[in-house]
């Protein structure tokens, strides 16, 4: 009689592990738009070597202003081929380095991205007018693209990526930073590579066609991406107002003062 009872306890124990593995291994989408606990969208703890698959679909990641010296690109360009994969090798990234890659204008970019099977976009460091091919591919599609857009600290019109991306991240500006129109000299902070290949990830595991919600989620999503440092919304300091997906963390030359 204890043997049965043992037996259908162990059998109970099986059938709640299965449906909780069953439950975090299937995420739920609705109209295209992620629904899951953001937290749990991937594993950051551990990176392995030649992981990728070869697929037909290409993440795009330009290396604009900041992101485009030696010291910065060589060093991604050499992690992302390991995880993911590059273009060339049928893998999952096309890297576009400003402005060797467009032939020194940005408007190069929307023949290339049309001309691709494109899962997603990551701009880094956007030149000006960046917004602007965005808002022309927007329009090629009739203001629904179907993939994401990841702005990470541009040096483009803030407004113009606010409209054309899903989130844009940026670095915390005093009021004097933002009066000034001039471009600002961009520093890079250690962890930006991180952010890239989180970014990535995150794209990676979003249905297609999708983005990530306009909705109070969305500041969490853009958290996990970044990781340990704090993420909070961008409030402007004259309206004082909230921007819905235009995201501001510690500048580096703070973190070292």
């Amino acid at each position: 009689m204890k043997k049965g009872i043992i037996l259908f306890a162990f059998a109970v124990l099986a059938l709640v592990v299965t449906g909780c593995k069953k439950e975090q291994a299937e995420p739920v989408y609705e109209d295209g738009t992620l629904i899951l606990t953001p937290t749990e969208r991937f594993d950051n703890s551990t990176e392995q070597l030649k992981i990728w698959n070869e697929t037909q679909e290409v993440i795009c990641v330009l290396f604009g202003y900041g992101f485009n010296s030696p010291e910065f690109y060589d060093d991604a360009i050499a992690r992302l081929e390991n995880l993911f994969g590059l273009e060339e090798e049928n893998g999952l990234i096309w890297p576009v380095l400003y402005p060797d890659d467009v032939r020194n204008r940005i408007a190069n970019l929307y023949d290339m991205v049309n001309a691709r099977n494109i899962k997603g976009i990551i701009i880094m460091g956007a030149p000006e007018k960046t917004h602007s091919v965005l808002a022309r591919l927007q329009e090629f599609w009739d203001n629904d693209m179907p993939y994401p857009v990841f702005s990470l600290f541009p040096q483009d019109d803030t407004l113009g990526m606010e409209s054309t991306c899903d989130f844009v991240l940026d670095y915390e500006r005093t009021h004097e930073d933002e009066a000034d129109t001039k471009e600002m000299e961009q520093t890079i902070d250690k962890t930006a590579e991180d952010i890239l290949v989180n970014a990535i990830k995150y794209i990676v595991e979003l249905p297609s066609p999708a983005h990530l919600p306009y909705d109070d989620d969305l500041h969490a999503h853009v958290q996990t991406i970044v990781g340990e440092k704090k993420v909070r919304r961008y409030t402007d300091s004259e309206t004082g107002l909230q921007s819905i997906n235009h995201f501001v963390m510690e500048s580096p030359k703070d973190a070292d003062e």
